[in-house]
């Protein structure tokens, strides 16, 4: 990978580091050596990040939530970094009920993703052109000497969260599953489920941290989302136990440390409504 990146010219990289002039949608930054986050731009279209990978013969995209603007514009970035061709997009997960997302990539592109995304796929009105290639718990892709770990959170922001790690380079995409600085949408959220699997999270110890929304980061934003999360969770048991409906939750739902949050009354009805269901059924 290294001599493949090394052969872009200079003008190129420092044209990606800040991100491309005319971008809607998203914000191209360079994390590592062949690996750029696309951050999702707040007005833009783009409900979540994406990571681009470019190994020496194919290019590889990880994320979900692909409006198709989005799509042409993601390939139009990959263009201008590289001559090679996208070849497989790392589907993170899709929620129910949205057709008119993750459908609208070339039919040469393969979807790799859990088994749980591809019933959810499978369950829209759209068919789906591209060739897919699901697992269960887990799928290591080699690409040359670009080694991808894929793993299956079960349960989470969703079912069948795939978060991805390159132990080359020390970086870990964990798409919806991590939010940094920012609420993001908890409305499909396994609540006690997406603790754990936070901690998973944080044991991998990457030096880069791609989220769903927000900057890359590091170890030290996911302690951030996690006492985000503790709090949250322990406002709507504290509700749950007093016997409180979800209109009185709602209601008196108070977070007075993290209200201020880019994102938190957007999301605030459905993440607060998912909590107090996911939790009081258990």
């Amino acid at each position: 990978m290294k001599k493949l990146f090394l052969s872009l010219t200079v003008a190129m990289l420092l044209g990606f580091i800040g991100g491309p002039a005319t971008a809607a949608n998203y914000e191209i930054k360079l994390v590592d050596e062949g690996v750029f986050a696309a951050i999702a731009l707040p007005e833009g279209k783009a409900a979540s990040n994406a990571l681009i990978i470019i190994t020496p013969h194919q290019v590889l995209l990880a994320g979900a939530h692909f409006v198709p603007e989005g799509i042409k514009e993601l390939i139009a970035a990959i263009a201008e970094i590289t001559p090679l061709p996208l070849r497989s997009v790392i589907l993170t997960h899709h929620h129910k009920g949205f057709n008119y997302v993750d459908f609208d990539f070339p039919a040469n592109v393969e979807i790799i993703t859990s088994w749980q995304t591809w019933q959810a796929l499978k369950a829209e009105t759209r068919p789906l052109r591209n060739h897919v290639t699901f697992f269960d718990k887990g799928l290591t892709l080699i690409r040359s000497d670009t080694a991808i770990v894929l793993s299956s959170a079960e349960f989470g922001h969703s079912e069948g969260d795939v978060f991805l790690f390159l132990p080359n380079e020390g970086i870990l995409f964990t798409s919806d599953l991590f939010y940094n600085d920012v609420v993001g949408y908890m409305g499909e959220g396994h609540m006690r489920d997406w603790v754990i699997t936070l901690e998973t999270l944080e044991a991998v110890g990457a030096q880069y941290v791609v989220p769903g929304l927000g900057q890359v980061t590091d170890r030290a934003g996911f302690r951030r989302f996690r006492l985000f999360f503790k709090d949250f969770l322990t406002e709507a048991l504290r509700h749950i136990e007093a016997g409180r409906t979800l209109d009185e939750t709602k209601k008196l739902f108070r977070l007075p440390a993290h209200e201020g949050m880019p994102g938190y009354k957007a999301f605030f009805d459905v993440n607060v409504g998912r909590a107090y269901q996911d939790l009081k059924e258990e």
